[in-house]
Order: structure tokens, then C-alpha cells, then sequence
């Protein structure tokens, strides 16, 4: 039981050298990004792309429901 110990307090310790030491390693990252352009295009704009979205489902729904409305309900009896 004493080595069973004696082997997780080493590695623990390891671990934590190791992991202070990358810490400590790693300089801080700063990322800055700055466009010069304030306004997008309307036809990317993500609103405008939902309505046009829209709007073409619509029309595919009405295509469907026209190309169904052309059947014939008429029944001929014998």
C-alpha cells in the first residue's frame, strides 16, 4: 500500500510541475481584428436571405397545391 502511495504522490507532483511549468511558458494572446467597413451587401444580409427563403418556399407550396388542383374529381359510373 506504502508504494501504491508513494506512486500517485510522484506522478501528482509531476503532473503539477508540468503543468505550472507550460503555464508559466505560454505568453498571453491578443487578438485585435479592426475592418473598415461598417455595412454588408443586402443580399447577404442574413435577414434578407430568411425572406428570400421564404418566399421561395411559398412559391413551391403553391406549385404544389396548383399541380394537385388540376385532377379531375369526377366519378364515372358504369
Amino acid at each position: 500500500m506504502r508504494f501504491i502511495k508513494a506512486m500517485l504522490t510522484s506522478a501528482s507532483m509531476l503532473l503539477a510541475s508540468g503543468v505550472t511549468a507550460l503555464a508559466a511558458q505560454d505568453p498571453p494572446i491578443k487578438v485585435d481584428v479592426h475592418t473598415s467597413e461598417s455595412h454588408t451587401v443586402w443580399y447577404t444580409d442574413p435577414v434578407w436571405l430568411a425572406i428570400g427563403g421564404a418566399v421561395l418556399l411559398l412559391i413551391v407550396v403553391l406549385a404544389v397545391m396548383a399541380a394537385r388542383g388540376r385532377r379531375s374529381t369526377t366519378t364515372v359510373i358504369r
